[in-house]
């Protein structure tokens, strides 16, 4: 019933929002700058640029999940020195070079919510080819959702849960209020090991009730960067403290 009246707004969402952008004759994609009504990326580059068919099937640093340019399991950056030691397959889906990062500044900074749809559909593909079923995100700033009306990572986890039947645990809490890109790298990993904590008291018990009260013994982190990695760190280190045997991480895009 859930998802019949989330598809129900989403459908009411999405006529006024074509209807909007028809008025205003249209969106450019931010790829080949055609006219596109609804996502930021028209379908012919959404084929030909988005397509996660073989995302899990290419040569990726075993740490961090970044594309490797030699035969060496690990990246240069993970080989001077590596960060994620408690995760256990990262998938990030795209680089974060030339359109990706307009197209995520349109849906993360400005707001265009039309593409959490779209991410959603890339993110369940690759989370169901590797059998996952349950997902943790990464929590937003304190006060964000109340501030700004919406967080990206909660609001793609909605749509990863209520359209795709994917179990959501939010047993993450992000402790800090500061924005980790104002950071230097550094400074990142330094500040984020007290940014996260696990939920505690009667908010763990509420969290672990449709999982019987007991954590799972698998689940995948959810976030849209992976920068230094040192976000996806300290969750990942949190979650094993917790009781967590498997961390897999997927991220929509990763600095390379």
């Amino acid at each position: 019933m859930n998802s019949f009246f989330f598809e129900l707004k989403q459908g009411v969402v999405t006529s006024a929002r074509l209807f909007y952008t028809y008025l205003q004759g249209g969106d450019e994609c931010v790829v080949c700058g055609r006219k596109t009504f609804f996502y930021s990326v028209c379908p012919s580059c959404i084929e030909k640029h988005f397509s996660v068919e073989n995302v899990l099937n290419k040569e990726r640093c075993v740490y961090c999940g970044r594309l490797l340019i030699s035969s060496k399991q690990s990246c240069l950056k993970c080989r001077e020195q590596r960060i994620l030691t408690h995760t256990d397959t990262v998938i990030p889906l795209f680089s974060y070079r030339l359109w990706n990062k307009e197209l995520l500044y349109k849906w993360k900074i400005n707001g265009e919510r039309a593409n959490s749809a779209f991410f959603a559909l890339c993110v369940q593909s690759v989370l169901k080819k590797l059998e996952i079923e349950v997902l943790v995100p990464v929590p937003p700033r304190k006060n964000k959702i109340r501030k700004n009306g919406w967080d990206q990572i909660d609001e793609l986890c909605t749509f990863l849960q209520k359209r795709y039947g994917f179990k959501l645990l939010k047993i993450l809490v992000r402790n800090s209020i500061e924005q980790q890109k104002k950071l230097n790298k550094n400074e990142r990993l330094e500040t984020i090991k007290t940014a996260y904590s696990l939920c505690n008291g009667p908010e763990m018990e509420e969290v672990l009730k449709p999982f019987s009260g007991v954590v799972p013994e698998r689940v995948c982190l959810i976030d849209d960067v992976c920068t230094t990695g040192a976000t996806l760190e300290n969750c990942a280190r949190l979650l094993k403290t917790a009781g967590i045997k498997t961390v897999d991480v997927v991220t929509l895009f990763t600095v390379d």
